[in-house]
């Protein structure tokens, strides 16, 4: 029986996630439709974002993509070997049975239990460990795979322990594995993967971005974006530089703004701070700043400072009158056996008085009646203002809608692709029935250049009337290495 962690293709976000991790998970911060109904922050058509306070931070962390691999489930005659191994324990056969049967989520529960009164043999553990990881539970996974690193499964035990860490946002982690199977086995299909989708995220990248977008407000936002990133030589210490320009039209009402700014994260330190400043260099020459830490192994980020409201309003008047907006949040990412959860709150008290308060929580099931591509996920969304503000939305007697979806996702190394679509309910305040729909993609069309595109597209219900709105954006990245 072959036995093998498959490398999961890289998304994402981001979206998200773009930034240290942001870039990264771009194909999560793509599906950053997923939070469709009402847009928790803003709607903002732009590609550049202000990062502490964007919505993409609901899936900071890699969403997993079960990837049926190869030998995993055969429907071929056992071996005459096969047939001579002497016959399993009952609930050792049980669990060998579910991993044929395709049920990962009960090889995976079944297999910690089994693992907490004896030890089962190499080929049983590389299984449960497999099915934890396939599940989203790497953190069960993880001492499971390091028990096999030094037996027969030992490759494969290494290049899933770097797969995990990749999916964790630690590519430097994950390189030092890969080497190690490369050593012994030059040609592992793995290991070579594996090392390649790392060298991309440790390799320095440039990434131009074209955005537009508009709403049944007849307000209109163009954008272009020149991002540059890079690493030192440990790979934990992430900086960029990015310059990037917006216009927002409304009928008879023009706004322009440029600016420039810089980004820095640490994945070597406690809390893996990060911090971003940016300046406008046309008639506003005010300084944002905004700093983020992570706590509980990453399952909670802290995040505050100064940002630029009248950017992220995507509104030519917010834009014009350069507003500013003093900001806390906080998000959280758990990992359940059943599903993982992700929620966001935000607090914006904003220059022209007006404070906002928005909250978000989702669940992506793990539960996949449709496949293994597509994940179904429930959620909810609240805002609330102070008062009334023509120049964003600000809902005065609050907004709340619950929605449920379908996100599909398909990719290998070197393409992936996305597609969602929801459908939400008014639960209070100025909301209604909605429904969004996004889709998009990137693609390697060579070893160091890669192009990728989201479309998105909403109906919802804003003061007191019927609100659509539309974005795309298209990416062009190259990579130094």
């Amino acid at each position: 029986m072959k036995l093998t962690l498959c490398p999961l293709p890289h998304k994402a976000l981001s979206a998200r996630l773009a930034r240290s991790m942001g870039y990264r998970l771009l194909p999560l911060i793509l599906c950053q439709s997923v939070h469709l109904v009402a847009l928790a922050d803003t709607t903002d058509f732009s590609p550049s974002a202000p990062r502490a306070t964007s919505t993409d931070d609901l899936l900071q962390l890699a969403p997993f993509r079960y990837i049926p691999p190869s030998g995993s489930v055969s429907t071929d005659q056992p071996s005459q070997a096969e047939a001579e191994k002497p016959k399993r324990p009952a609930q050792q056969q049980r669990i060998v049975d579910l991993n044929a049967a395709g049920d990962f989520q009960a090889v995976g529960t079944e297999g910690l239990e089994l693992i907490a009164k004896e030890k089962p043999d190499d080929e049983l553990q590389l299984i449960v460990a497999n099915s934890l990881a396939w599940t989203g539970r790497s953190k069960q996974a993880i001492p499971t795979y390091q028990a096999l690193t030094s037996g027969k499964y030992a490759n494969q035990a290494n290049v899933a322990l770097g797969n995990i860490e990749r999916w964790r946002g630690r590519d430097d982690l994950a390189e030092p594995y890969y080497r190690t199977v490369l050593a012994s086995d030059p040609t592992n299909d793995g290991a070579l993967e594996g090392i390649e989708m790392a060298s991309r995220e440790l390799s320095p990248r440039t990434m131009l971005s074209f955005g537009g977008g508009k709403d049944s407000s007849d307000a209109q936002r163009r954008s272009a974006t020149v991002n540059h990133r890079w690493r030192d030589g440990t790979g934990t210490n992430i900086m960029e530089i990015e310059t990037s320009g917006v216009r927002d039209t409304l009928p008879g009402v023009e706004s322009r703004q440029q600016d420039v700014s810089f980004r820095y994260q640490s994945l070597s330190l406690a809390l893996k701070p990060s911090f971003e400043l940016s300046i406008p260099t046309t008639d506003d020459h005010t300084f944002y700043g905004s700093a983020r830490i992570k706590l509980f192994e990453d399952q909670l980020t802290l995040d505050g400072g100064r940002v630029n409201w009248g950017r992220m309003a995507s509104n030519a008047n917010a834009l014009a009158l350069q507003l500013s907006a003093l900001h806390a949040g906080a998000n959280a990412a758990i990992n359940f056996s059943f599903g993982n959860l992700l929620a966001r709150v935000d607090y914006y008290d904003i220059s022209d008085g007006n404070t906002l308060l928005t909250s978000s929580v989702n669940m992506v099931s793990t539960w996949r009646p449709l496949g293994s591509h597509f994940k179904p996920y429930l959620g909810a969304e609240t805002r609330g203002a102070k008062y009334l503000s023509p120049n964003y939305w600000s809902p005065d007697q609050g907004s709340g809608s619950f929605y449920g979806g379908l996100l599909g996702e398909w990719g290998e190394a070197g393409w992936n692709l996305y597609a969602s679509g929801q459908i939400g309910a008014r639960l209070f305040g100025d909301a209604g029935t909605s429904w969004s729909v996004g889709a998009g993609g990137k693609a390697w069309v060579s070893r160091d250049v890669a192009l990728s595109m989201n479309l998105w597209a909403m109906d919802s219900w804003r003061n007191n009337a019927s609100y659509r709105a539309q974005a795309a954006t298209v990416n062009l990245e190259k990579l130094w290495r």
